[in-house]
């Protein structure tokens, strides 16, 4: 049978789902592992650049800071540098120049870069490079004397106000003082480099794994899915030879001067305005609704959208004899409650042999 055939081939596709998986796994290994050393040396190397490059400010801050450039930082030449200054004061005296130099009356370069340029280093400024000038602030404009003493008024009358209890107007967003350039490129993080040929490798493969993986699992769901849809048909009586099993997975529509109709057999009935709007849901399907000696010539759909202050849609569809299948009338007899006629050769006894429908 069908669903026998379709249950062979699901096995099938568990099998190659579970086969991929396994492949995936052993590839992501490799490239977790190389992605991982990758990184490592990348950091190691932004690490001893970073370090030479401070290494080289250490040596060009010492250089000028040596003024006589005999090699040797003194408490004398540290006078001469206000930007170093740590007790507000505006200069460096001389306590504070040797505590400084870590309580040295001189350094050479390696004891500077070691000891003395960690604690100076966010003050230092090179020589003849200029002080970050303060934030400006706007300039005050000039009010003439009139607009004055209409400003002091309104004032007088805000403070009036705060003072009976009203709500000024909320508190204006602070806006934060733009980033000079030099702040934000120290903020920016370097682009990645490209992996090396062997790392590239082990992620292409892991990739094309992955994205097979990925294409068996959702070839398997399809299955699954046709699957229930196809046990789902089966679990339905279409009748006691199965006369109106070709219903199913059709709809036939219906329109009126205001509505459309819409009846898919063993699904729903749905209505929809003309000119536009929301589709409405009339009922899902519930069971056969004929009386006992013609159960197959009514069907019954329930719990449909529920009506303003009122119960939920619901439409009965009454089946009679014709050589073609269509919905002939609709009506609504009771409120929220519907009342179809649907002509089909199944509704015949013995029924005819029906005509080919293309789905809507």
């Amino acid at each position: 049978s069908r669903l026998a055939e379709l249950q062979e081939s699901r096995r099938g596709r568990e099998e190659r789902v579970g086969a991929l998986r396994a492949a995936k796994e052993a590839a992501e290994g490799p490239e977790k592992a190389a992605k991982e050393a990758q990184q490592r040396l990348w950091e190691e190397q932004r690490s001893l650049a970073a370090a030479a490059q401070e290494a080289a400010r250490a040596e060009e801050a010492f250089a000028q800071l040596d003024a006589d450039g005999d090699g040797q930082l003194t408490v004398a030449e540290l006078l001469t540098r206000p930007e170093l200054d740590t007790d507000g004061d505006g200069a460096v005296g001389e306590a504070e120049a040797q505590a400084l130099l870590g309580g040295a009356l001189e350094v050479d370069a390696a004891a500077f870069r070691e000891r003395v340029w960690g604690g100076i280093r966010e003050r230092y400024r090179a020589q003849g490079q200029a002080e970050p000038p303060p934030p400006s602030e706007p300039p005050l404009e000039e009010t003439p004397p009139e607009e004055e003493e209409e400003e002091e008024e309104d004032e007088a009358e805000e403070e009036e106000e705060e003072e009976d209890g009203g709500e000024g107007p909320e508190e204006e967003l602070k806006v934060p003082p733009p980033q000079r350039p030099e702040e934000k490129r120290s903020e920016e993080t370097p682009p990645e480099p490209p992996f090396d040929a062997a790392t590239q490798a082990l992620i292409d493969a892991a990739q094309k794994a992955r994205e097979e993986f990925e294409e068996a699992e959702r070839s398997l769901k399809e299955m699954e899915e046709s699957i229930r849809a196809l046990e789902q048909e089966i679990a339905f009586d279409f009748g006691p030879q199965g006369e109106f099993s070709y219903l199913y997975n059709q709809c036939y529509e219906m329109g009126t001067n205001e509505y459309i109709y819409r009846l898919c057999p063993f699904k729903r009935v749905s209505q929809k305005p003309k000119h536009g709007g929301a589709e409405t849901n009339l009922g899902t399907w519930g069971s056969w609704a004929g009386p006992d000696n013609d159960r197959f010539s009514a069907m019954k759909y329930e719990h449909g959208t529920g009506c303003w202050q009122g119960p939920n849609r619901s439409t009965m569809v009454k089946l009679s004899c014709g050589t073609e299948t269509a919905v002939t009338a609709t009506t609504e007899p009771s409120r929220c409650e519907y009342l179809m006629e649907l002509v089909t050769p199944a509704a015949c006894h013995p029924p005819p042999p029906h005509e080919d429908h293309d789905e809507l």
